[in-house]
């Protein structure tokens, strides 16, 4: 679809570059598609992965390996159509972002049947994730901007977190999710907090960009009604 990509991340520049030289050295076999379908399969190797450590750490290997898919297959497929000039603009946008909602699906859930994380956890995530997800196809439709990340995180860094914290937590042991705060689940009540305040931080966002909307699109005045009464818009008659 036409519109202006904003990705303001912390790693967009780096990542950019890295993509550029990638992209060049893609074998002719390779399609946008079969990029996407990497990538969903990496994310949902990430999930088989987290589900394994709760048996053994050593699945974490397997978590590693499909983040970097997911990573791989998400972040070159847009760039290989608009390398090779191929792009379907509606076709492309509808195919990359399912299979980004069912990708991050599968990983944040996995996350959450891990030792390293709750369900209830998950789920404030996850909720965030769609939200943000929701209003960023929203802003495509009203404005025409496609917003890649916000307050410095993209999908590249919310991967990284995502490994990092796994790898963190299976050091610590189950302490880091098992942890409880005057009874409560300490994680979840972190996680909470975080999400509360994104949450509110999301609603004044959304205030400013009514605002602006409102000022680039002013109520107009009615039209006035004909005398005699309004016109039925078939007959061209008074209505009774």
């Amino acid at each position: 679809m036409a519109c202006l990509r904003i990705n303001d991340s912390f790693l967009a520049g780096a990542e950019r570059r890295l993509l550029a030289r990638l992209v060049r050295r893609l074998p002719a076999t390779a399609t946008p598609d079969l990029l996407t379908a990497v990538g969903v399969a990496g994310a949902f190797l990430v999930a088989v992965g987290f589900v394994a450590c709760r048996w053994s750490n050593f699945g974490l290997i397997l978590v590693i390996a499909g983040l970097f898919l997911n990573w791989f297959g998400d972040s070159l497929d847009g760039t290989l159509a608009r390398h090779r000039q191929i792009e379907r603009p509606h076709y492309g946008y509808f195919i990359d972002h399912s299979a980004d909602l069912i990708a991050q699906t599968l990983i944040v859930v996995g996350l959450g049947l891990s030792p390293f994380f709750t369900i209830p956890s998950a789920l404030m995530v996850l909720s965030l994730y769609l939200l943000m997800s929701s209003y960023t196809y929203l802003r495509v439709v009203t404005e025409s901007v496609h917003r890649l990340s916000y307050g410095g995180m993209g999908a590249t860094e919310f991967r990284i977190l995502v490994g990092t914290w796994s790898l963190v937590a299976a050091a610590c042991g189950p302490r880091v999710a098992g942890a409880e705060f005057y009874g409560l689940n300490g994680l979840d009540l972190a996680i909470g907090l975080l999400s509360a305040a994104t949450f509110l931080s999301f609603v004044g966002v959304v205030r400013n960009d009514l605002s602006r909307l409102r000022r680039l699109e002013p109520i107009r005045e009615p039209i006035a009604s004909a005398p005699g009464g309004a016109l039925d818009g078939n007959l061209g008659q008074p209505l009774a």
